[in-house]
């Protein structure tokens, strides 16, 4: 099919409502901070609320029932599952994605993690960083004084290939702290919690007349951490969730084992996971080139029906039978010859699962959350020319159904719980 080819519409079922303020009860509800204290542990662009995920594993799960989420992200389909009695699967190829998801689902008690810290902190002299010679990126020197940035090179030498439960959880603490725009943040405060370029955050510091902060790692990584873990955690929550870092096409869970599908697809150009996170994969270890190749991240029509016809095959195959998979994805802009052309994503996959799986389109909701408002979205629309008119686009919730399952009726959720 062309760019320029109509797109088939998936009759939506009347049982199910097509937008958020028909359903008798959504996430929309939720208060704007509302969620488990871990969700929040670091930040992950492009993420879904965890009033959402809730939501939907409430309406389509039971106590004991697994959800998988494939393209986990920050870990919130899995950590949301575990808090509610389920089983939570996450995986993702990205590593960003699985350090934070791992820590989001294995986090340390307050003793442990002080004490590793601790531990970590005091061998910290016995790293050689003689005139910063660890320093294997100087755009990263832009955002930290020599102080702070000698302390962050130190300590990803002792731990950048330990990958035990003690040490991701500190990787992703650091990453909750290592740039943003407060001063809880170990970097100069910056316009936004993605990582900017270079370029543009010098331009800003120097518009800002702002100064890279002379702060220690440990008191902002145990900030992070009483944050993060402020609110109860079940200590059968590790136990209770899983998260692999394999290629959503061909992923390590056995068939027919999951009993929901929660996920959010990476789809075509609109969200650039490692240049929006380039610094968080220095801190890492990991390079940004390497990282993209990992992840398909593309805006060409039939590379991406190819991608998410491979991926709706390992789903359907993971997927227990009479179950639901949900996929929220938003709009997206697609400059032609002819102009701009808004492309209905959830559509879009709705139509490569009835052409080539054996899904079902169930429904599709709204979501009516403005993803051009998001300002990382923004900025990548800069930098990669994907914008040029004001046409609205909207992320969607793509409900498809494997075999005949029974339709869950709308929960009813106190969100002031």
């Amino acid at each position: 099919m062309s760019d320029n080819a109509p797109f088939h519409v998936p009759a939506v079922p009347e049982k199910l409502a097509d937008a958020t303020d028909e359903l008798e009860s959504t996430w929309k509800d939720a208060p704007r901070s509302w969620g488990h204290s871990l969700h929040r542990l670091a930040p992950y662009i492009g993420g879904f609320p965890a009033s959402l995920a809730h939501y939907f594993i409430k309406r389509f799960t039971e106590t004991g029932d697994v959800v998988l989420d494939p393209f986990c992200g920050g870990g919130t389909t899995p950590l949301e599952a575990g808090l509610q009695n389920r089983i939570g699967w996450g995986n993702d190829a990205f590593s960003y994605a699985y350090t934070l998801s791992s820590a989001k689902c294995n986090p340390l008690q307050d003793n442990g993690f002080k004490e590793y810290l601790s531990k970590i902190s005091q061998r910290l002299n016995t790293v050689d960083n003689t005139n910063m010679s660890l320093l294997d990126n100087e755009d990263a020197a832009i955002f930290f004084s020599d102080h702070t940035l000698d302390q962050l090179l130190r300590l990803r030498e002792l731990i950048k290939d330990e990958e035990s439960t003690r040490a991701l959880y500190v990787k992703a603490i650091i990453c909750g702290v290592l740039h943003g725009p407060s001063d809880m943040y170990l970097s100069l405060q910056t316009k936004d919690a993605y990582s900017g370029s270079p370029n543009y955050v010098e331009d800003y510091a120097e518009k800002h007349d702002l100064e890279c902060p002379t702060v220690d790692v440990q008191p902002k990584a145990e900030q992070k951490h009483n944050l993060a873990t402020a609110n109860w955690i079940s200590p059968e929550l590790a136990d209770r969730t899983t998260i692999t870092n394999d290629d959503a096409r061909n992923m390590e869970f056995d068939r027919e084992s999951a009993d929901l599908i929660l996920t959010s697809p990476p789809y075509m150009a609109k969200l650039q996971y490692t240049y929006n996170n380039w610094l968080r994969l220095w801190w890492l270890g990991k390079e940004v080139s390497d990282e993209r190749d990992k992840i398909d991240i593309t805006a060409d029509t039939e590379r991406y029906r190819s991608f998410m016809r491979q991926c709706l095959s390992e789903m359907y195959d993971v997927l227990a039978p009479d179950s639901f998979c949900i996929l929220i994805v938003g709009d997206v802009k697609k400059r032609l010859a002819s102009g701009t052309k808004i492309i209905n994503t959830a559509t879009f996959i709705a139509e490569t699962a009835e052409k080539d799986t054996q899904f079902r389109t169930h429904g599709i909701i709204k979501d009516a959350y403005d993803v051009e408002d998001r300002s990382y979205v923004v900025s990548n629309q800069a930098k990669y020319n994907t914008d040029d008119d004001d046409a609205e686009t909207i992320d969607r919730c793509l409900i498809l159904k494997k075999g005949d399952p029974d339709i869950p009726i709308d929960p009813k959720i106190d969100w002031n719980k």
